[in-house]
């Protein structure tokens, strides 16, 4: 008895339409704002297809589980790692360490079946932005891998029972899926995207019309209807859908019902829509339809790392031409020969070479890993480009839990001496924490330091859904309380971010809402409002204790990837100022909300300010480099280097850390010679 169910061309249609639908969206056609769930139209047809094919041989008495992995090894891996390997070697040019320490890691994951996983666990504060990930579409893949795992060990293990207990089995946990997908998809929603608990109900879809328990519509109508109906709720899924659907959750029902609704209709027979998807080119797109996935996301990302801004229309073209060249040859000459050829054909043969081929990945990928990204390969072009040191501030995160523990805070400054100050803010005070390190131990001043990541010093103002926030700032503001010898406080915030609620140019991330944990869940205001309440919550209780508050605005953000930009301008020689600098203009619009608040606070003497803007941006335009090395580490957070290249801007402050309250730093010296040669 044959193992793959009767050909049925319209299903290689329905690939056709997932993988273009995909394509379309991740190449940046808005009107395909929802894409993505080209992905769920794919799980139900796996769903299909490989429970027919299981079901089947079990019912023959013939199923073998060494067999079935052998054929999903050979369908699945020799593209696979033709395209880790390319993306691997692509990168090891084209991207900065720290995403190449990443490209490894995610390289190891995918070649373990576990990429998915990765991702899920990628997903936090300091996430880098999608188009930094070339594998990052890899976290399907592994899903599907993972039910081809399992799945097969759960039928065997329901046909003991009698093959009866196949749909109830499917029902009870297709159902469980189900319910964990909608309840997760709001609470955590990264975990509902990519894990397979939350997503295996959209396989266990396609598998219940393997089992033929609802008879075939033989009437001509009925099929109409159901494939006219089927592709019209993929349609309105891929138009209608965008990046503020809350998705997967309930929201995944209506591509993947689309899709089993297409697949069963086929089951009776013809239909004008099948006959459309049955059409030799969207046949053959359906084909290589498995290559195109793999090949079109890293060609996308190289793309548009090469171009830095978002690429033209023509670009755009030649893209989805290369993906499409690379996906037939990869086809012809990867898939097709392994999978239908004689290679490889021994026993034993094929598992052996995928594991060599996955043991050689996995060796690759930890070696760029341990070679921290290879930073010695520009250094010849241009030395000191990328920072290495931020990580040295790693260990002062988890604030209260090294409180608890008896450990204390993080100490800058001089060493030895008593704390005078205190720098308390969220990932931009870790990302200054060098500067004012620098400038603090040039005074011979010692302080603390406290930061816990996407946690501005805002007394009583919290992400929704959250608590980290609020025992972080309720918790460090005891530590002032109980320690008067805290004379100085310097509050450091991603104030733009927050009084805005929206992320800057391509940085990716979701936007920011705010509320107010005094007034309860259900009150509402504004981002403005909100940023306004707290910080002046924040500094009405610290100058209430008598204290000197200092306040640093905004680092001018970017919107780039800085190391990335700078390293493909050098390369192809462009100037990274030109590319992605933001004007002054640019830098004042944003950041006008969060200084109008910072200076009603200053023009009642109530704090300092400490502009960042006044050493890093001219009359037009505000740097992303100095001396020919980058002052971020990012899109938005500066690098070690651009700290201590501001560390002069915190002089003052230390100057008179034992001086009145009040004095206002409107006009910070330049960075003076001093520090700069303290900047290795």
């Amino acid at each position: 008895m044959t193992s793959h169910p009767k050909y049925r061309p319209d299903i290689d249609g329905l690939r056709a339409v997932a993988v273009l639908s995909v394509l379309f969206f991740h190449s940046g056609f808005g009107v395909f704002s929802g894409g993505y769930v080209g992905v769920d139209v794919f799980f139900v047809i796996s769903g299909y297809l490989i429970t027919t094919i299981i079901v089947r041989e079990i019912a023959a008495g013939d199923f073998s589980i060494r067999a079935f992995y052998e054929r999903r090894f050979r369908r699945i891996l020799p593209a696979l790692v033709a395209v880790v390997l390319a993306s691997l070697i692509v990168g090891c040019f084209l991207l900065p360490p720290d995403s190449v320490v990443e490209l490894g890691r995610s390289a190891v994951a995918t070649a373990l079946f576990s990429s998915n996983i990765f991702f899920y666990m990628e997903s936090g504060y300091f996430d880098a932005p999608a188009e930094l990930k070339p594998l990052l579409h890899t976290w399907s893949l592994a899903v599907e891998e993972q039910y081809y795992i399992f799945f097969p060990l759960l039928l065997m293990f329901l046909a003991r029972f009698g093959q009866r207990h196949y749909l109830a089995g499917l029902l009870v946990l297709g159902l469980a899926s189900f319910m964990a997908s909608v309840l997760l998809t709001t609470s955590q929603p990264s975990l509902a995207f990519y894990l397979i608990p939350t997503r295996a109900w959209e396989l266990f879809l396609g598998s219940v019309l393997a089992l033929h328990v609802l008879p075939a519509p033989t009437a001509r109508p009925m099929r109409e209807a159901l494939t006219v109906g089927g592709i019209a709720l993929i349609a309105y899924s891929v138009f209608a859908f965008d990046a503020s659907t809350v998705f997967p959750g309930s929201a995944a029902v209506v591509p993947t019902l689309g899709a089993a609704l297409v697949i069963y209709a086929g089951l009776g027979g013809g239909s004008v829509v099948a006959t459309a998807l049955s059409w030799r080119p969207v046949v053959f797109i359906g084909l290589i339809s498995y290559s195109l996935y793999l090949w079109h996301w890293p060609v996308i990302v190289y793309t548009r790392l090469l171009t830095v801004h978002e690429p033209s229309t023509t670009v755009i073209t030649a893209m989805i031409a290369v993906t499409f060249m690379l996906s037939i040859l990869s086809w012809r000459y990867i898939e097709t020969p392994l999978r239908v050829g004689d290679i490889l054909r021994k026993p034993g043969s094929l598992l052996k070479a995928s594991f060599t081929a996955s043991l050689a990945i996995i060796v690759i990928g930890w070696s760029l890993v341990a070679a921290d990204g290879l930073p010695g390969r520009y250094e010849v072009y241009f030395p000191e480009a990328f920072d290495t040191e931020h990580q040295r501030w790693d260990d002062c995160k988890k604030v209260r839990d090294r409180l608890a523990s008896g450990r204390g805070l993080c100490s800058l400054g001089a060493d030895g001496g008593d704390a005078q100050f205190i720098l308390w803010g969220d990932s931009h005070a870790e990302s200054l924490a060098s500067g004012i390190d620098l400038s603090a131990n040039s005074a011979g001043v010692t302080g603390v330091f406290a930061t816990e990541s996407a946690c501005a010093p805002l007394l009583h103002i919290e992400r929704p859904g959250r608590r980290k926030c609020e025992l972080f700032n309720v918790a460090i503001l005891e530590y002032i309380t109980e320690r008067p010898e805290l004379k100085t406080i310097i509050l450091v915030g991603r104030w733009s971010l927050l009084a805005n609620g929206t992320r800057y140019k391509k940085e990716s991330g979701e936007p920011v809402r705010l509320r107010d944990t005094l007034a309860g869940e259900g009150a509402t205001s504004s981002n403005e409002a909100l940023f306004d309440l707290g910080l002046r919550r924040t500094v009405s209780a610290l100058t209430g204790m008598g204290r000197r508050v200092v306040i640093v605005e905004t680092v001018p953000e970017v919107g780039f990837e800085v190391p990335s930009a700078y390293l493909i301008a050098a390369i192809t020689g462009r100037d990274v100022q030109t590319l992605i600098a933001p004007t002054v203009e640019e830098y004042g619009e944003r950041n006008a909300v969060a200084n109008s608040v910072l200076a009603s606070l200053s023009e009642n003497g109530a704090v300092e300010i400490i502009s960042p803007a006044t050493a890093l941006c001219d009359e037009q335009m505000c740097a992303v480099t100095a001396r020919g090395v980058p002052l971020y580490r990012d899109s938005n957070h500066l690098s070690t280097f651009g700290a201590r290249y501001l560390a002069p801007l915190m002089d003052p402050v230390f100057s008179g850390v034992s001086g009145a309250a009040g004095r206002p730093v409107d006009q910070p010296p330049p960075p003076s010679q001093h520090h700069l040669q303290l900047i290795p």
